[in-house]
This record gives C-alpha cells, sequence and structure tokens, in this order.
C-alpha cells in the first residue's frame, strides 16, 4: 500500500548525503510539512539537496532528531527524475551504489538512521 512520505535529502558534515522519510496524512500535509522543514534546514544554513512529497511502499522508522552520524548505518539508494517524483530503496549489505547527480534520473546514494521496517 502506498503511502504519502516527505522525502529529505541533506549533506551532513562529513559531506555524505543523508536521507529521512516521514509519513504524512495526505498530500496537502506533506506540502505544508515540506515547506516548514525547508525553512527551518535553510535557516539554519543546511538547505536541503531535495524536499520532495511522493508517494512510496517503503516503510521506515520514525525519523529521530540528533541521530549521531555512527548510527546512521541505514544504506539507501534514491532516484529523482526530472519529470518528477522519487524511488527509494534498500541497500543489501555489501551492495554498491554509484551517485550520479547528472543523470535522468539523478542518483544519490545516502544514509539514514531510519531503518526499513517488516512489510516495508
Amino acid at each position: 500500500m502506498l503511502k504519502t512520505v516527505l522525502l529529505i535529502l541533506t549533506l551532513t558534515e562529513d559531506g555524505a548525503t543523508r536521507v529521512t522519510l516521514t509519513e504524512s496524512d495526505s498530500p496537502a500535509d506533506c506540502e505544508a510539512s515540506r515547506d516548514v522543514v525547508t525553512q527551518i534546514l535553510t535557516g539554519a544554513g543546511n538547505a536541503p539537496l531535495a524536499a520532495l512529497c511522493g508517494e512510496t511502499g517503503l516503510r521506515l522508522t520514525p525519523f529521530v532528531h540528533g541521530t549521531p552520524p555512527e548510527a546512521e548505518t541505514n544504506l539507501y539508494r534514491v532516484e529523482l527524475p526530472k519529470s518528477g517524483g522519487f524511488t527509494i530503496a534498500p541497500l543489501a549489505e555489501g551492495e554498491a551504489c554509484a551517485p550520479d547527480t547528472a543523470a535522468d534520473p539523478a542518483v544519490w546514494c545516502a544514509r539514514s538512521g531510519q531503518s526499513v521496517l517488516p512489510n516495508g
């Protein structure tokens, strides 16, 4: 079952890409959250690389503020087509990911403290 989610890509202090995925009740709620989160991140000097609302069947554990970098052990491949939307998939242990942000779709390899939930 697809859910509306907010996908955020940001740069970490060490230059890695971080992904967060947060469920929303509706597309309108997602857009409102996107606007607020983008303002907060930009105001803090860490404007998002991408902030998109969309649908996915992937379920992740809730995002927790202040997760230390060493706890961001989950790796994901995120694709952003120029036509809009996104896809996100977990990477298996040892699975390679080659970022190519100039391609269509752009490919981002990102880490997260959020892990895949069962049936996610």
